[in-house]
């Protein structure tokens, strides 16, 4: 007899940050707390993980950098990873050297992972959010991939910067996208029946809704700013739904069914 498929599942790490803690090049807090995520995330053996941005607090550290490397390294060799830029990675204006210089690092800023009953799209955010000369791009892009994702749901969006943290409607701020823009990219969602989007960023878990689209903010790997302890989001699909849930280091549990 065959065995038993388990649940098909993902994993998020959003602002490991390596530096945020101490301010500084020393990143040893932030590795003790990957050391721990690394070794439940092996454990757990995810269909993949995707970092949502700001590997590290000082977009230049080359120490820093070296490190979030090696840490990544750790990983069981045979999940695959994949890295989204964060505001720390490219700067808050997201420059296009900068955007090039994170593809030469770490081989893409956006992908598209099919697997057999569902889609996950990751997208740079950072261009969107300083409406740059390369959001056209983006948007082409993202529309590009969500036509083809149609009939492999549920659709999963993934970034940096959430589109907003709780409401639809809320004023632009430091931590979501200018409000032009969110309209122009929630209508594409919708268009295209997106199913779930999230995102990191905040430092502390968030999430609402938008016309039956979930969204949702991690919390982080590295440095937390609110009341959740560092951790991972775990997005099970099951029933042709996607679920998203945080759970803090010591709560990551040892399998998923």
């Amino acid at each position: 007899a065959c065995a038993q498929k388990r649940t098909p599942f993902f994993v998020q790490i959003s602002d490991p940050q390596l530096g945020f803690i101490t301010k500084s090049e020393d990143f040893k807090p932030e590795k003790e707390l990957m050391q721990r995520i690394t070794a439940r995330v092996n454990a757990l053996n995810p269909d993949f993980i995707v970092f949502s941005g700001d590997m590290v607090h000082y977009g230049n550290s080359a120490t820093a950098l070296e490190g979030f490397k090696q840490m990544c390294k750790e990983f069981n060799s045979d999940i695959p990873l994949y890295f989204l830029p964060g505001n720390h990675d490219v700067e808050n204006s997201a420059p296009a050297e900068n955007v090039a210089l994170f593809v030469e690092r770490y081989g893409h800023d956006r992908f598209v992972h099919k697997a057999k009953g569902y889609t996950v799209i990751g997208y740079n955010s950072c261009v969107i959010k300083a409406a740059t000369a390369a959001e056209a791009d983006e948007y082409a892009w993202i529309e590009k991939a969500l036509k083809r994702a149609r009939r492999n749901k549920p659709i999963i969006l993934v970034a940096h910067h959430p589109m907003f943290v709780s409401s639809p409607d809320e004023p632009e701020v430091y931590e979501n996208i200018p409000i032009p823009l969110r309209e122009k990219y929630l209508a594409l969602f919708e268009q295209y029946g997106v199913d779930l989007v999230l995102a990191g960023h905040l430092h502390k878990c968030a999430q609402g809704a938008y016309n039956g689209i979930q969204f949702v903010t991690a919390g982080p790997a590295g440095r937390i700013l609110g009341k959740d302890k560092s951790g991972i989001e775990i997005i099970t699909i099951e029933g042709g739904r996607a679920e998203a849930k945080y759970y803090e280091i010591d709560d990551i549990p040892q399998s998923i069914k």
